[in-house]
């Protein structure tokens, strides 16, 4: 029986096929093609959401489907949901509504795609076949995106990292936490899709994606902050107070930091800008080789400090640059200037172990350590070649003020320097690496010697007693009247 059926169904279909080609060839053979074919409505046959807009112009067909479904629209809703909470938002709320331009404009190319004999027989089939549209839904998305950040507060949670400190020789873990962030571009997508399917139901109902946020230091991790693996000390004067605080605030700033490995640390990222807001003082600092009062003078001094620390830790130098004349704290080719938005001293912990820097002051002096984890008997040196002395060149003035064969210093003036430095890496009391770090070039200053050219005047001649006398009374040299 069911064979019968199926071949039933077969042949009508062959017949129903046979007279829609025959109906195309009629047409296609008499003036009602051009009719067909070039009418400005909406062919019979074409439904959006199976509401019928054939023989309708594009506004006509736009006007009555938007009558016909504008009235569904305000019982459209959106429900979220996360675990027991749910937030339930009115379609209005979100700018809910369909694309009606793009369900006419759609409606009204059938029929029109094609070769001359495809479209009457797209046409012809139209009669039999109704062609249905679907509505495409829309919603504002900046409505949408602030409700859903307003929703995220009540999920989010941030993450903590593990925190690690130094007190009485030992360090002191907290452990971290494990934070939920709302994945809002996956969410808006979810939503988009759900309304795409499934807004006839009239209410949308979506599960809010919810990531889980790791912290990006573990108490793990830090548990390998055990070992020494460099440090350095210098000293200042601490009887100039206002340079002594810019060394201390910034020492504090950077004690604590943690580096996890392949991370990069900046100084002027981690200290900030040197101002007055922040407690920094005017002190001397080196100017264009000169030194002159300027806020947080004796930083440089901390980056110094720590750019030795890391040397001996076998970490990696990203930038770095030389003062513009020696510092009197560390050895020449081992000082690192900075100058915030300008000049930066950078570094990168290459280990697989997080680091930990601490820095300090003890009386009058600034210590940096480096903590870690030691996997090796390595010991590193540093050593700073002098290569040349550029001696100062000599300028004389000449000042018409000062008397000849006076002269004074103007500018005493210094010596230039070029210096190499080197890291030897020494493991079991073998240097198994020599590696040149940097080369420097600390420029002279002239010195300049100001000398009189004034002329003296010459000195009165002093006259004798006998020559101030009166001529006349027969004193030698005068001339004698004799009778």
């Amino acid at each position: 029986m069911e064979t019968k059926v199926k071949h039933k169904t077969k042949k009508s279909n062959i017949i129903t096929g046979l007279i829609i080609v025959l109906f195309s060839f009629l047409i296609s053979t008499t003036g009602i093609s051009f009719f067909l074919l070039y009418r400005d409505t909406i062919y019979n046959g074409v439904t959006i959401e199976n509401v019928d807009v054939g023989s309708l112009s594009v506004l006509e067909a736009q006007k009555k489907i938007h009558e016909h479904f504008e009235k569904s629209i305000d019982q459209q809703s959106l429900e979220l949901g996360y675990g027991d909470k749910r937030w339930n938002i009115d379609g209005k709320d979100i700018g809910f509504s369909y694309d009606y331009t793009k369900a006419v404009n759609e409606a009204y190319q059938v029929g029109r795609d094609g070769s001359y004999f495809e479209r009457l027989q797209k046409i012809v089939s139209l009669y039999k076949v109704p062609y249905n549209l679907n509505l495409v839904p829309i919603i504002d998305q900046s409505k949408l995106e602030g409700i859903l950040i307003d929703i995220r507060k009540n999920i989010d949670q941030p993450s903590q990292d593990a925190k690690i400190t130094k007190a009485d020789g030992r360090f002191h873990i907290t452990q971290e936490k494990v934070g939920l962030k709302v994945d809002i571009d996956r969410l808006k997508g979810l939503i988009s899709e759900e309304l795409k399917n499934n807004y006839r139901q009239g209410t949308v109902k979506v599960d809010i994606p919810v990531e889980v946020a790791s912290p990006r230091i573990t108490s793990e991790s830090l548990s390998f902050i055990q070992e020494l693996l460099g440090e350095y000390t210098t000293q200042f004067t601490a009887g100039n107070k206002n340079r002594t605080q810019n060394i201390a605030l910034a020492s504090k700033t950077i004690n604590g930091t943690v580096l996890m490995p392949g991370e990069i640390f900046s100084f002027n990222e981690k200290v900030g800008p040197r101002t007055e807001s922040r407690g920094y003082q005017n002190a001397p600092v080196i100017f264009k080789g000169e030194l002159v009062d300027g806020l947080g003078g004796g930083i440089c001094q901390v980056s110094s400090t720590i750019y030795n620390a890391i040397l001996l830790s076998n970490l990696n130098i990203i930038e770095r640059i030389n003062h513009s004349i020696p510092s009197t704290y560390v050895p020449k080719g081992r000082d690192a200037t900075v100058s915030y938005g300008v000049l930066d001293f950078k570094f990168q912990n290459i280990l697989s172990q997080p680091i930990y820097i601490e820095s300090y002051i003890r009386g009058n002096l600034l210590i940096v350590k480096v903590y870690g984890q030691k996997v090796d008997n390595k010991v590193v040196k540093i050593e700073s070649r002098q290569d040349e002395v550029v001696k100062r060149t000599v300028e004389v003035k000449f000042d018409a003020n000062m008397y000849q064969g006076e002269e004074k210093v103007e500018q005493e003036g210094r010596d230039g320097y070029k210096i190499t430095t080197y890291k030897i890496v020494v493991e079991n009391g073998v240097e198994i690496e020599r590696k040149q770090i940097s080369k420097d070039y600390y420029k002279p200053q002239k010195q300049i010697i100001v000398k009189g050219t004034k002329k003296r005047s010459a000195a009165p001649v002093q006259k004798t007693q006998d020559e101030l006398k009166p001529k006349g009374e027969g004193e030698a040299g005068v001339e004698v009247i004799r009778p």
